[in-house]
């Protein structure tokens, strides 16, 4: 295929990939290709998006017990660019939350028609009540290793990221557990102050979801959890780049600190993502969509409507940074946090053939996962 290649880390006009058998075989300027060629123009030929933070979208939640869900997301998601995701749970009572880890595995087990299933987000249900923001505060409780155990005797390897709060009892235990099983320990919903983000990073918590919401602000004299992550180079951090859950200058300094290879766009979009605006039942609750955004009755954010190509739109249009950088974020960047690099994140000779092809306006032409073509805008 021919097009304008991101790879990410460069910008090759007048490019070419070439695939087969699920992997690539050449990313580079254009040569004489061998086999069929698809030229795309000038559209931008990009390693395939990786959403490690999406609850659901078009009417459907990671945690539904329909069994059309996952499939229902995973088409959603490769609509907009993705080639694969992290199904991501939220806090729930014990019974709850153990039954649908283990359907997720199963659709991860078995495949999906869209985005590829990587594996699981578990975030909660160890958070603050303070700053819990939509999570349901009755089901939140301290970190327990023996419901850890048995999450992970369920998940196994697909067990990849779990979001707690440092600042809660038992909750440096749980993170030396999780780094212990090679399980991505992120910091969410906290109140941490910046002394206990630091323990918790000594203690092996590498990551920070959603930075900024549903977290302590930073504050010149007690930086907080926000503060040291921004400064402090173990750790990654995720971005809500909808350019509502944060302002775009938001979003360009913490990118400015941390650094395209440091910085992971995700979508944190739930069950109404992709309907009409309007009111939804969502976990038992009323919220409304509208402009963008998802709301509880009481004004609180439950999440957004976007999906990766959208974050990466915001990154370039509205926060400042080249194509090549937005799409290290959405693709390189969490693949590096997964650690499935190289064979993911990167168009380059015998990585997956996982490729997202997009206009300049970031509007989706296509989605390829493992060479096979998921979605086609023209259709």
């Amino acid at each position: 295929m021919r097009g304008t290649v991101v790879t990410p880390l460069e910008l090759i006009s007048h490019g070419q990939v070439e695939i087969a058998g699920g992997k690539v075989l050449y990313a580079g300027p254009r040569k004489h290709p061998y086999g069929e060629v698809f030229d795309h123009g000038d559209d931008l030929i990009c390693p395939g998006l990786i959403d490690i933070h999406v609850h659901g979208g078009a009417g459907y939640d990671a945690m539904d017990d329909a069994p059309e869900a996952m499939n229902g997301i995973s088409n959603y998601l490769a609509a907009g660019g993705v080639t694969g995701f992290l199904a991501t749970t939220q806090t729930a009572p014990k019974k709850d939350l153990l039954e649908s880890v283990k359907r997720i595995v199963e659709a991860a087990e078995t495949g999906l028609s869209g985005a590829r299933l990587l594996g699981l987000h578990l975030e909660g249900p160890y958070l603050s009540e303070e700053k819990r923001g939509a999570q349901h505060v009755d089901s939140i409780r301290s970190p327990d290793t023996e419901e850890l155990g048995a999450l992970h005797g369920a998940a196994g390897h697909w067990m990849k990221i779990m979001t707690l709060a440092p600042e809660t009892p038992g909750a440096l235990g749980a993170i030396s557990w999780l780094a212990d099983h090679g399980i991505v320990a992120s910091a969410g919903h906290t109140d941490a102050d910046y002394d206990t983000a630091l323990a918790a990073f000594s203690h092996g918590l590498s990551h920070v979801s959603h930075l900024y919401n549903g977290m302590r602000s930073l504050h010149h004299r007690e930086p907080g959890i926000l503060g040291a992550a921004l400064t402090d180079g173990r750790v990654s951090v995720e971005l809500i780049a909808d350019g509502l859950h944060v302002h775009p200058a938001a979003l360009r300094l913490a990118a400015l600190c941390k650094g395209p290879a440091k910085t992971v766009l995700v979508s944190d979009s739930i069950k109404p993502a992709g309907l009409p605006d309007g009111e939804y039942t969502y976990r038992g609750r009323r919220m409304m969509l509208r402009d963008g955004l998802v709301r509880l009755p009481d004004g609180v954010i439950a999440g957004s409507s976007i999906r990766l190509n959208d974050a990466v739109r915001v990154m370039v249009e509205e926060a400042g940074f080249s194509v090549s950088e937005a799409v290290q974020m959405a693709s390189h960047s969490p693949a590096r946090v997964l650690r499935l690099t190289p064979g993911k994140g990167k168009l380059a000779e015998g990585s997956d053939a996982d490729v997202t092809i997009m206009d300049w306006g970031f509007n989706v032409k296509a989605t390829i996962v493992g060479g096979d073509t998921v979605y086609r805008g023209d259709t």
